[in-house]
Order: C-alpha cells, then structure tokens, then sequence
C-alpha cells in the first residue's frame, strides 16, 4: 500500500491561510502513522508547490523555507520519484489524451504534473492521492 501526496497537501501544510490548512495537519498525522503505506511525491510536485508557495506568502523567507523542509530537509514526508525519459513521454501521452478529452466535453484541463502524477502513481503500483482538487477521479482512489 501506498500513497502519493499531491500539491494541494504540501500547500495545506505550509501556509495557514490555505482553505485546505486544518485539513492537512489531520492529514500529515494521519499518513505518518503509517495506515497509508509508504509516502511518495515527485520532484514536479516539490517545484510546482514552492512556486505557489513564494507566490502566495509574497515570498516569505520562513514559508520558503518550511517548503524545502518538507520536501529535502529535517522535515521530509516523502520519497521524492524521478521523471524518466519514459515517463515523460507517456506524460505527455496522457496529458495530450485527457485535454482533447476535456475539449470536446468542456472539461477542466488536466495539468502537465496532474498527467505525471498519474503516470508515477501507474508505474509504481501506487492507487491513493491526497489530493484536494478533483482532477484525480477516474485515475486514481483520492483521499482528502
């Protein structure tokens, strides 16, 4: 068993003003007791979140800083999964699928890094995200 922690979750757990911030301390406590199995994220994730992050705290020193904690620092959650050559083509293979999809039923875009999150979740047997979005559903069991 396994679970793979989206951006949404590292954004919950970083800045307080975040809708989803209660949340993800439940959370956080949650899957490090282990009932979620081993914690993975990707290297996507990690600049995706610190992007948001020095975004929507102004650039705030500590926040920044807490990011990288969490993802290389003291106070890591997760094993961090590369981006393989392979990866990333059946990346795009996704995201080229899911948004012509999404088009012609005037869906919501599915993301470059929502379509690899996917693609890390299928090459690693991997069937839970903590997600807060709902751009999982149909990919994967999501846990919010």
């Amino acid at each position: 068993m396994a679970i793979f922690l989206d951006t949404g979750f590292y954004l919950g757990l970083i800045h307080s003003k975040d809708k989803n911030f209660i949340r993800a301390q439940e959370l956080l406590i949650e899957i490090q007791t282990g009932k979620l199995g081993q914690i993975y994220s990707s290297s996507l994730i990690m600049a995706e979140t610190a992007t948001i992050v020095a975004v929507r705290t102004h650039k705030n020193p500590k926040s920044l800083e807490k990011t990288r904690d969490l993802f290389i620092g003291d106070l890591q959650i997760a094993t961090l999964l590369p981006l393989t050559e392979t990866t990333e083509k059946k990346t795009w293979d996704i995201f080229i699928k899911a948004n012509s999809i999404a088009e012609s039923k005037k869906k919501k875009i599915l993301s470059f890094v929502d379509s690899s999150n996917i693609v890390l979740c299928k090459e690693h047997g991997i069937k839970n995200i903590l997600a807060f979005d709902g751009d999982f559903r149909g990919w994967l069991e999501v846990i919010s």
